[in-house]
């Protein structure tokens, strides 16, 4: 009776929360580029169909109390990543990780987890060591200077979350079940180190609750990553009037080619162990959080002839 309980709880607050932090309002105006499709080479399924899995009117009312509600759910944990329990997984997630690498996160053992329909719920970007920043030339530059102590004690990513933007260590970034690992193509010394500048340049900005790509006064996660590298074409989608960008297509559009970004790696764990697998693994979880749309049966029949 308990655990039907606790089910009918996390039930009810997914709804809510899925209504509440995704697809509302927003702060003010700002364009984005398009895509450019390209094709691709991995059998994927209907990613990031029907994103509107609830009612307009309910996404209407839970509009004023996205914040507060927002930072309730981010507190709701019923267990840690199951990379965490992997030391030799972090350490070769980590080994392999280049400045500006974007890591995608799936962890449903937090609520905010389920926020967002589909597999990877959240975005990371891995800004580097102090030798890495070292090496790219923009160690002393003044908007990465003030935050050299916390990345000499390991705070080597970036992110948007309830948090707002901040630097985060590997324990907090990769507080995951499995990542995907991209990595920008075609950028040039010199825009490599515009591009983390202008990450550490946006520490402290407030978190976007609405998830509303209109806005320069508020960010969330993929929107970061698009408005510091635009040139990377993430997809865009509109869902309930508003412009965002889902971390399962930019991982679905990157395998298909239509991202800037190259493929690295999939890491995924459960609680007896970890391993690295490739771009039909991540797509075979793509396709299973987004199951194929249902096509008329005379349609279906043609499969068969």
């Amino acid at each position: 009776m308990a655990s039907d309980g606790m089910t009918l709880v996390r039930a009810s607050a997914r709804a809510l929360l899925i209504a509440l932090l995704l697809f509302v309002s927003a702060c003010t105006t700002v364009e984005k580029p398009a895509p450019a499709p390209q094709p691709g080479d991995v059998r994927l399924g209907d990613c990031c169909r029907q994103p509107e899995r609830y009612p307009k009117g309910l996404v209407t009312l839970a509009e004023p109390f996205a914040p507060a509600i927002g930072k309730l759910v981010a507190a709701m944990v019923w267990r840690k990543g199951y990379l965490l329990r992997h030391a030799p997984a972090m350490e070769t997630i980590l080994a392999g990780l280049q400045p500006l690498d974007i890591i995608t996160v799936n962890n449903k053992g937090r609520l905010s987890g389920h926020a967002i329909p589909g597999h990877f719920g959240h975005a990371a970007i891995y800004v580097g060591t102090e030798r890495q920043l070292r090496r790219a030339g923009v160690w002393d530059l003044p908007a990465i200077r003030k935050h050299h102590d916390a990345i000499r004690k390991g705070a080597l990513f970036i992110e948007a979350d309830n948090k707002g933007v901040h630097l985060s260590d590997a324990p907090l970034a990769l507080d995951a079940d499995a990542i995907a690992q991209l990595r920008p193509r075609g950028l040039n010394p010199a825009r490599r180190r515009l591009a983390l500048v202008e990450f550490y340049k946006r520490v402290g900005m407030p978190f976007d609750y609405y998830f509303d790509l209109d806005t320069t006064a508020c960010t969330f996660c993929t929107e970061l990553v698009n408005t510091v590298l635009p040139e990377m074409r993430l997809p865009e989608r509109r869902v309930y009037g508003r412009r965002l960008i889902l971390p399962d297509e930019v991982v679905d559009a990157t395998l298909r080619g239509r991202t800037g970004f190259a493929f690295q790696r999939y890491v995924r764990a459960d609680r007896d162990g970890w391993e690295v697998l490739g771009r039909e693994a991540v797509a075979a979880d793509l396709r299973a959080a987004w199951p194929a749309a249902k096509r008329p049966p005379q349609v279906a029949a043609m499969d068969h002839r």
